[in-house]
C-alpha cells in the first residue's frame, strides 16, 4: 500500500499549522455546550428551552420535565425522544443530551450527538496509545521506522495489519507522530476523506462519498453541472439537488461544497423517522422501509450489528451500521477467485488505507459464524469477479417449472407485477449509488431475454387488459400510461402515492395524505376516500397493498395512530368501510397478492429476528394464524410476490 500526495501535502501543512486532527466526542460536546452557554460564537436559543423545561434548576430534565417542551410533538413520541437521546440510560437529559434532541431546529442549534464510527476511530488511538510510551526509545515523541516496526502498530487496529510505515508517515519525514496516528485511523474508519474533509458532521450527518467518487472531476477537481445531471439522471427536481450543493452559484462545486449539499445520510432523523411504533428502535420489519438502493438486505444486519441481541437496532447501533454509511457500494463486493465465499482480502472498497478499518469491522460483524469468510447466507455479493449482486426474480408456471430471471444492469429490483397475460414481469429498479428517486420502471418478458426500460417510475401494477401500467414518482404523484404504442402518460394525482388497478380494471386506489386510501373511477374519475376525512386510524398506509378478486375489498399495512402496526381489510365502497383488523403486522412485509382461486392472501414475512424472509398466506375472512407457503426455498430471503389473475403463474423476488 502507499499513501497518496493529496494527504501527504495535506499533512504537511496540518503539522506546520499545528492543528489538532481529532476532536473526541466529549471534546465536540463540551465545546457546544460552552458555545451555547457562555458567549460563544452564538447564543443557542435552545438553550433557552432548555432552562424553561428545568423547573427545578438542577440542570437536567426528567421526563415530566421534558414533557413541558412541547413542539408539536405527542406525548408518546416525546417520551420515545426522551429515552432515545438519554446516552447514558441515566433518567434524565442533561444539556449536551438535550441539544442532541432533533425536532425541526437548523443544523447550527442541534447539539453534537454521539457517533460510533468516530468512537472506533478514537477507540484505534487508545489502542496504539497505550503503547507509545515503550515504542518511542528515544523519547523524542514520534516512532522512527525501527521503533514503528518493533512495536507492530499497524497490527494493534483490525484492517491496518499489512500497511506499512509509510502509510502512516503521511508528511514523508521518516516519523509518524500521534497526529499521523489520529488522521490515518480517521481515514481507515471513513471519518475524514484521504484529503483530510471531515466526512460526518458534529450532528452526526454522513456524506454519500460513493456517489462524489463516481462524479466526473475536471482538471481542478470540480464537478460541473452537466457532468452532475448527466450521472443524476433525468429526474425532475435535480435543479433542487444542485442548487443545495452549489452554495456560490459558479454551475460547479468540488466535495467542500458536496458534503454541504442534500446527498448525506441523517442518521438521527432518519431512525427516528423509520422507527414507526415508537419504542426506541429498528426492527428488522421497520428497516424493510429503508431505501433499496441503500443497502438491499437489511436482514444481514441482524444478528451482527444487533450488539445487545434483542432483535432490534438501537440508535447507536444503527449508526454505525452500512445502511447509513454510503461511503462506499458495500454490496458491490466480488468473490474474485470464485470459491463462493467472500475474504477480508476481497471485501475491500478503495486502495490503500482508505475505509480499510471501517471495511475489516463490517466484515467482522457480518461473519455470523466466524468462520473467517462470508458466505451468501451471511453478505449478498456477486460472484467472479463481477461484484454484481443480484436480485433475481423466480417465476413458477403452471407446469410447475421454475424460471430465475433478472433484469440485466439493474442490481436492485422490488414490487414484481406479472402481467394478466403472463408474459411480462413489471418491476421498479435501481443501479448502484442512485438514489430511490432514479427508480425506473422496468418490464421483462418471461419468455425471452427481452428488457422494456420505461423510464423513471416505481411500484408497477397492470390493468386488467395488461395494456396499461399504473405507478408513482417520487415526489411527484401516481400515473397511469400505455404499456405498447404511444406513452399518453396520465397524471391521476399529484400528491398520490402506490397507485393500483382493481382486478376488474374499472378503478383505482391510491394511499393519499399518507394514511388514507383514494378510489378512483376510471370512466368518471369520480373520487372518494375509504375513511372519512380526519377519521383514518392510520397515519402511514404502506405501498404494494392489494385489491380482492371481486374488486371489493383492500388488503393493507397500515401503522396506526397508537404505534400499532395493522394488517387491515376495507372496503372499496363509498358508503361502508367494513373495515375490520386482520391481524398485527409487525413482522409481515408489505407485498399482497389477493389470490384468484379463494379467499387466501399471501405475502412475505420474517416472523423470528434474523431469519429470512418466506412467503406466508392467511385466510381473509377468518382469525387462523397465517402458514408458510409449502413450495418455496427455505435458504433463500423471498419477497415481493405476485399470483397471475387466473392464479396458475407465481412471481416473487428470490435472494441468497
Amino acid at each position: 500500500m502507499s499513501s497518496t500526495k493529496s494527504y501527504r501535502l495535506f499533512m504537511t501543512r496540518l503539522l506546520m499549522a499545528g492543528a489538532s486532527l481529532v476532536l473526541s466526542v466529549s471534546s465536540v460536546k463540551a465545546q457546544q455546550v460552552a458555545s451555547a452557554t457562555n458567549g460563544g460564537l452564538f447564543e443557542n436559543p435552545m438553550v433557552a428551552v432548555f432552562r424553561r423545561c428545568d423547573i427545578d434548576g438542577d440542570g437536567q430534565l426528567t421526563e415530566g420535565e421534558y414533557l413541558k417542551r412541547g413542539g408539536g410533538r405527542d406525548v408518546k413520541t416525546s417520551i420515545r425522544d426522551f429515552n432515545v437521546f438519554d446516552s447514558n440510560r441515566d433518567g434524565f437529559l442533561d444539556l449536551t443530551e438535550f441539544l442532541a434532541v432533533v425536532i425541526g431546529q437548523p443544523e447550527s442549534q442541534k447539539g453534537a450527538i454521539l457517533d460510533p464510527i468516530v468512537r472506533l476511530s478514537e477507540r484505534g488511538y487508545e489502542t496504539i496509545e497505550r503503547r507509545w510510551a515503550t515504542s518511542d526509545k528515544d523519547g523524542n515523541g514520534v516512532l522512527n521506522p525501527n521503533e514503528f516496526a518493533s512495536a507492530e502498530i499497524a497490527k494493534l487496529v483490525r484492517g491496518l495489519e499489512k500497511t506499512t510505515f509509510e502509510d502512516w508517515d503521511l508528511n514523508a519525514d521518516r516519523s509518524v507522530s500521534r497526529e499521523e496516528v489520529k488522521m490515518v485511523l480517521d481515514i481507515a474508519f471513513g471519518v475524514r476523506t484521504f484529503e483530510g474533509d471531515l466526512l460526518r458532521s458534529r450532528t452526526g450527518n454522513v456524506v454519500h462519498w460513493s456517489m462524489y467518487r463516481a462524479l466526473k472531476k475536471n482538471a481542478d477537481g470540480f464537478v460541473s453541472i452537466d457532468d452532475y445531471y448527466s450521472a443524476l439522471g433525468p429526474i425532475e427536481n435535480r435543479q433542487q439537488w444542485f442548487d443545495s450543493i452549489d452554495k456560490n452559484g459558479d454551475l460547479q462545486f468540488d466535495f467542500v461544497e458536496f458534503s454541504g449539499g442534500n446527498h448525506r445520510t441523517y442518521p438521527v432523523q432518519q431512525f427516528l423517522h423509520f422507527d414507526t411504533n415508537l419504542d426506541g428502535k429498528l426492527s428488522p420489519d421497520e428497516l424493510e422501509a429503508v431505501p433499496a438502493d441503500w443497502y438491499p438486505g437489511g436482514e444481514f444486519l441482524f444478528p451482527g450489528f444487533d450488539d445487545d441481541k434483542d432483535g432490534a437496532l438501537s440508535m447507536e447501533e444503527f449508526q454505525l451500521s452500512p445502511v447509513i454509511n454510503l461511503l462506499a457500494v458495500w454490496q458491490s463486493a466480488g468473490d474474485t477467485n470464485g470459491d463462493g465465499l467472500l475474504s477480508p482480502d476481497e471485501f475491500r472498497f478503495m486502495p490503500g488505507v482508505s475505509l480499510a478499518a471501517l471495511g475489516a469491522e463490517y466484515f467482522r460483524r457480518l461473519d455470523v459464524d466466524k468462520s473467517g469468510q462470508l458466505s451468501q447466507d451471511e453478505f449478498p455479493f456477486g460472484a467472479n469477479g463481477s461484484g454484481a449482486y443480484k436480485t433475481e426474480f423466480i417465476v413458477r408456471s403452471p407446469d410447475g417449472s421454475i424460471k430465475k430471471l433478472s433484469v440485466p444492469g439493474y442490481p436492485i429490483i422490488c414490487s414484481p407485477e406479472i402481467s394478466p397475460d403472463g408474459n411480462w414481469v413489471a418491476v421498479d429498479g435501481w443501479k448502484y449509488g442512485e438514489s430511490n428517486v432514479a427508480a425506473h420502471l422496468l418490464v421483462r418478458n418471461v419468455n425471452s431475454d427481452e428488457v422494456r426500460d420505461l423510464g423513471i417510475g416505481c411500484i408497477p401494477h397492470w390493468s386488467a387488459d395488461g395494456r396499461q401500467l399504473a405507478y408513482s414518482k417520487y415526489g411527484q404523484g401516481v400515473f397511469i400510461r400505455n404499456f405498447e404504442g404511444p406513452v399518453n402518460e396520465d397524471s391521476v394525482d399529484r400528491s398520490g402515492w402506490a397507485i393500483h388497478f382493481s382486478t376488474d380494471g374499472k378503478k383505482l386506489a391510491y394511499v393519499k395524505d399518507g394514511g388514507n386510501l383514494v378510489i378512483c373511477d376510471l370512466a368518471t374519475r369520480k373520487k372518494h376516500v375509504v375513511f372519512p376525512p380526519g377519521k383514518s386510524p392510520y397515519n402511514y398506509i404502506e405501498h404494494n397493498f392489494c385489491w380482492s378478486p371481486d374488486s371489493m375489498r383492500i388488503c393493507f399495512k397500515g401503522y396506526n395512530t397508537n404505534g400499532q402496526v395493522d394488517i387491515g381489510i376495507v372496503s372499496a365502497s363509498d358508503d361502508d368501510p367494513k373495515f375490520k383488523v386482520r391481524c398485527d403486522g409487525k413482522v409481515i412485509q408489505s407485498d399482497f397478492s389477493w389470490r384468484a382461486d379463494g379467499n387466501r392472501i399471501m405475502f412475505p414475512a420474517a416472523p423470528l429476528p434474523g431469519v429470512k424472509s418466506q412467503l406466508y398466506e392467511f385466510d381473509a375472512d377468518t382469525n387462523e394464524p397465517f402458514v408458510r407457503f409449502p413450495d418455496q426455498p427455505k435458504n433463500r430471503a423471498n419477497t415481493g410476490v405476485s399470483w397471475s389473475r387466473d392464479c396458475k403463474t407465481l412471481v416473487y423476488i428470490s435472494r441468497k
